[in-house]
């Protein structure tokens, strides 16, 4: 019997397993400790390129160690606006929304407050993209940077990703939606090249 169930262990440790992939699929920093950047991801198939989990989120810790912190374990009122919350999902598309990006909406920065996530096959890789509406221009987010007051509250939020002519976009918004004209990095803009 025991050695049934050593060549049984043995095999199973044997057995080819592919592993699912994952993949940043948006970036979100702040301006206090800016090198600890949340990266919402998901999980996929990249044999099928077939989403396989929900968006999540983790923290690159690289104000600290550099290690991966799962957004589930940051305190409530860090976790509570930025938690990704399912709207719809297939195995190729996906949208989730979360309260931040609700309050861009209500400041009219954002057209809608969903993220669509999808993902392809090209060239026998899979791709995955988003897409934001940000006043009637669709655009793939690589990352929003923000700065916050001392209470949470944002003061303002930088956008930047790329059109559907693969043009760069790099636009500001003050907390009441108005854009801004400069952003220049002395007062905490990320520079964009």
């Amino acid at each position: 019997m025991r050695e049934k169930i050593q060549t049984l262990l043995l095999l199973s440790l044997l057995s080819p397993v592919t592993p699912g992939a994952e993949a940043t699929i948006l970036k979100v920093s702040k301006t206090v400790n800016p090198k600890n950047v949340l990266h919402y991801k998901v999980k996929y198939d990249a044999d099928t390129c077939e989403l396989a989990s929900k968006v999540y989120g983790e923290w690159k810790m690289d104000e600290e160690d550099g290690r991966w912190k799962p957004l589930s374990e940051s305190m409530s009122m860090i976790r509570g606006p930025l938690e990704p919350k399912m709207r719809t999902q297939t195995v190729y598309e996906a949208e989730f929304v979360t309260d931040s990006m609700s309050d861009f909406q209500n400041k009219k920065i954002l057209a809608t407050d969903r993220v669509r996530v999808k993902i392809e096959e090209s060239e026998g890789q899979c791709v995955l993209s988003n897409e934001v509406d940000l006043r009637g221009l669709t655009v793939q987010v690589n990352q929003l940077h923000s700065k916050l007051t001392m209470f949470g509250n944002v003061r303002w939020v930088q956008i930047i990703g790329e059109n559907a002519n693969g043009d760069i976009v790099n636009v500001g918004y003050d907390k009441r939606g108005n854009r801004i004209k400069d952003l220049d990095p002395k007062d905490e803009f990320l520079k964009v090249e």
